[in-house]
């Protein structure tokens, strides 16, 4: 932290294969804008943020260029190829961060619905704790199930959420966490999973609003119809 001042890099990861959308998700047409857009703006336009990393496959790559060059997006400082998983991209988009950040704010590029004040609080807690991730309870009734597809256990809505992005660390954390999951060949589903497999917690930021991930086609019609729902299309 220079002279006290906190300074925050969003990594925005657009570097997956869309396997399940069909075609690249990222540049679809969400009302006038492309989901690539969306996301990014929203780190654009958030005060906490001072800079944007964005980690791109390498057939995309020219083409986040150009759109950042055209917007333009004034925090975006460096466009990158990812790795062959998440979370190598992740570990690849920490590592492009300027060395002044001490806060990483990780989000997934396929989450164009996210709010700029939960940008900021996520950034508060991770500030106070070290490490805070965005997650919504559980509407639905969760089951365990066998390797047959059978459902053999009833989980607590209770004590079981669904954890989103973005996910926020400080730095020093982060890195720790992503260097021994390398070194001990570990992957996990998401970046909190690497700070507890190393003891450590992430404080839950929840929120009652949809922040939908792209996955499937029948989402980019949902995302459209949350967007007019907000003004935003």
């Amino acid at each position: 932290m220079e002279n006290g001042r906190v300074f925050v890099s969003a990594v925005i990861v657009a570097a997956g294969g869309a396997t399940r959308m069909g075609m690249n998700k990222m540049l679809l047409d969400l009302g006038s804008k492309t989901v690539f857009e969306r996301s990014v703006e929203v780190f654009d336009n958030c005060a906490a943020v001072d800079e944007i990393v964005i980690v791109s496959s390498e057939e995309n790559k020219s083409r986040y260029c150009g759109i950042v060059r055209e917007r333009p997006f004034l925090k975006v400082t460096n466009i990158i190829r990812g790795g062959g998983t998440r979370q190598e991209s992740v570990r690849l988009g920490i590592n492009a961060c300027s060395e002044n950040a001490n806060i990483i704010v990780i989000h997934d590029g396929a989450r164009p619905l996210i709010k700029s004040e939960t940008v900021v609080e996520t950034i508060e807690n991770a500030l106070r704790y070290g490490a805070a991730a965005v997650a919504i309870k559980s509407r639905d009734t969760i089951k365990q199930i066998d390797s047959e597809g059978f459902a053999v256990a009833t989980i607590s809505r209770e004590t079981s959420i669904q954890v989103q992005t973005p996910q926020t660390f400080r730095r020093d954390l982060i890195v720790a966490a992503h260097n021994k999951a390398l070194e001990d060949g570990f992957t996990g589903t998401d970046d909190c999973s690497l700070i507890e497999r190393m003891g450590g917690r992430s404080k839950l930021v929840f929120i009652t609003y949809f922040n939908l991930k792209l996955t499937v086609p029948d989402d980019l019609a949902l995302a459209k119809s949350i967007l007019i729902s907000r003004g935003k299309l």
